[in-house]
């Protein structure tokens, strides 16, 4: 009598072996993923980005391999777009120390007016490369006077392809100096290590990302001769940034300084009614708060498509009050400064 089951049994068993083989093969591929030059921003994208609030539930010191991080309980507060195009769209000064070395600006949003003068036309110059994406250098008119500011050596954000445990570091400096003017100095050491992958959660949705973690120092330091007066910051401060496939800018970045402070910034769509203002009295996407963090002064611009009282309220990264006050606000452009000593 022939025995019909052993074969039978080989068979299936060869079938289930092949499986795992192909199992094996395949869940390293599909978990974790490479990011490329491709992956970063290009002229003509644009990225609306949300401010996050609510931070008391994020540890994001938590990270490993195949790890999971949900940060969709994040409340956006305020909301930008950052739009990049070419060099050749900047102003003309600009282009004369920026065209040879970078492909890619993108414009600050607002003026920053500081005691005795104001910055303005804020321009941030990158170069995507297949290698490496860096920051080149800056760009701003100090009290109308261009200032250029181009690194010896740029700051090297990602190195490409980026896996996990890549580990690097850059160095750079710039100095710029005018008779009867005044310096302008940055020096920036930075120490990047891909310390987790895994998937992440936000309100924008579920990514598959690589977290890469950034220690900086920099020391900057502006003089004005006019004023007789310097402005040094020696700054410690550590960037954790989750970035995906085709996001451009990264899913969710939370900086952090020696003093405990965070901020959050993450992708995001179109939202209504940020801080609980009526959509009726503040345009959208007209209202700005910076800096950020701040320490002893905070400015606010807003436009108001009729005058009205605006309440304004400023709260710390655990939702503490710091102020309270009530202003009068008139059509159109508004900005207001805040003392919150």
């Amino acid at each position: 009598m022939k025995n019909y089951n052993i074969p039978v049994h080989q068979e299936y068993l060869r079938m289930i072996a092949f499986v795992f083989i192909l199992l094996a093969f395949q869940i390293p591929l599909i978990a974790q993923i490479t990011i490329e030059s491709s992956d970063m921003p290009s002229p003509g994208d644009t990225v609306r980005l949300s401010t996050g609030l609510n931070t008391d539930f994020i540890d994001y010191t938590e990270t490993g391999e195949n790890f999971v991080w949900n940060f969709s309980q994040l409340i956006p507060v305020i909301q930008t777009v950052d739009t990049f195009v070419p060099p050749s769209e900047t102003p003309f000064y600009y282009q004369i120390f920026f065209a040879l070395y970078s492909n890619l600006a993108h414009r600050y949003m607002r003026d920053i007016p500081i005691p005795g003068f104001e910055l303005t036309d804020i321009y941030y110059y990158f170069k995507n490369e297949s290698s490496k994406f860096s920051n080149i250098g800056y760009a701003a008119s100090i009290s109308g006077f261009p200032i250029p500011i181009r690194f010896d050596h740029p700051d090297v954000f990602y190195r490409f392809p980026l896996h996990y445990g890549d580990v690097d570091s850059s160095a750079s400096h710039f100095a710029f100096g005018v008779d009867d003017f005044g310096y302008v100095l940055i020096d920036r050491t930075r120490k990047n290590k891909v310390d987790g992958w895994g998937t992440i959660t936000t309100p924008f949705g579920t990514f598959e990302t690589l977290r890469i973690k950034s220690d900086v120092h920099e020391f900057d330091s502006i003089y004005i001769d006019s004023l007789q007066m310097g402005i040094p910051l020696d700054r410690y401060y550590t960037e954790y940034k989750w970035l995906a496939k085709g996001q451009k800018e990264p899913v969710l970045q939370i900086t952090t300084d020696y003093l405990g402070g965070a901020v959050v910034v993450y992708r995001d769509s179109a939202r209504m009614n940020l801080n609980a203002v009526h959509e009726y009295t503040i345009g959208e996407n007209t209202m700005a708060v910076y800096p950020n963090p701040a320490s002893s002064v905070l400015f606010v611009e807003f436009d108001l498509l009729q005058a009205s009282v605006v309440d304004l309220s400023v709260t710390d990264i655990s939702g503490k009050q710091l102020f309270h006050r009530k202003i009068t606000g008139r059509t159109g452009f508004n900005r207001t400064t805040l003392n919150l000593n």
